[in-house]
């Protein structure tokens, strides 16, 4: 499809039912193709049925297990088109939010882009996007946190979900000697993010696909993306605090 073509039929899918609507962009992580990438966002936009328009931006990941020092390499080089991308989707797709869900890997590349769209708009009080959702993030933990900032200056809300039992999480901390932002323990708490612990309702295989495949955490998007609502009024969630007296939520077992 032309360029052209494409955010005219963008516009017109988010104008459909007459009037301005949401718009929702997947960033995919490691080890996934086009294809499967367009079939996971279209699910994940099933699964949430918001009204507007579901999108997704797929880097060119090899979409193969064994290429992750590679993959690495192609999301870091993808961040000014990942940042261009979400600009146009703001500009030009006429919706009145765009909400954006980054998994895994993924969220490298998001980090970058917030921080360049943070520095586009420091000149305006207007915050371009919606709600944030960072899914079991396979981020370096201190990168993450010098990075974060930038959330809280161009979203509505960010949104954290970690897991103890993500195993491909704790492959990644192995891998690189140093913690993930998605995986506990430790368990991150960051300043402007809320940090929610999907643990007790993660029932994927390898615990890292739960922002597609857990009812819970779909139905506390589809709560986020609708109201905007903090997650101590989200009924599904339980106030938790660390010994130092910081909170974060979990889902009820």
């Amino acid at each position: 499809m032309e360029e052209a073509d494409f955010w005219k039929s963008v516009a017109e899918k988010v104008a459909a039912e007459g009037r301005e609507d949401d718009a929702i962009v997947f960033i995919h992580g490691y080890n996934v193709s086009f294809e499967d990438a367009a079939i996971r966002a279209a699910q994940i936009g099933a699964d949430l049925s918001i009204p507007g328009a579901m999108a997704f931006f797929s880097w060119p990941s090899c979409g193969r297990l064994l290429r992750y020092p590679a993959d690495e390499a192609r999301i870091e080089a993808s961040e000014a088109q990942i940042t261009q991308f979400l600009v146009d989707f703001a500009d030009r797709s006429r919706a009145r939010r765009i909400h954006i869900i980054a998994h895994s890997m993924g969220n490298r590349g998001l980090l970058r882009a917030v921080n360049r769209i943070a520095e586009a708009a420091s000149a305006s009080t207007q915050k371009p996007l919606g709600q944030i959702i960072l899914a079991a993030p396979d981020v370096d933990s201190d990168i993450f946190r010098q990075l974060a900032g930038a959330f809280a200056r161009v979203a509505a809300r960010t949104t954290l979900y970690v897991s103890r039992g993500d195993l491909a999480g704790c492959g990644s901390r192995f891998f690189h000697s140093a913690p993930r932002i998605g995986f506990a323990p430790p368990l991150a708490i960051v300043d402007g993010i809320d940090t929610v612990n999907v643990t007790n309702v993660d029932l994927t295989l390898l615990g890292h696909g739960y922002v597609a495949e857990s009812r819970s955490v779909l139905t506390d998007m589809h709560q986020l993306f609708t109201t905007g609502a903090a997650p101590t009024t989200r009924p599904m969630l339980r106030r938790m605090d660390t010994a130092d007296r910081e909170s974060y939520w979990e889902f009820a077992a």
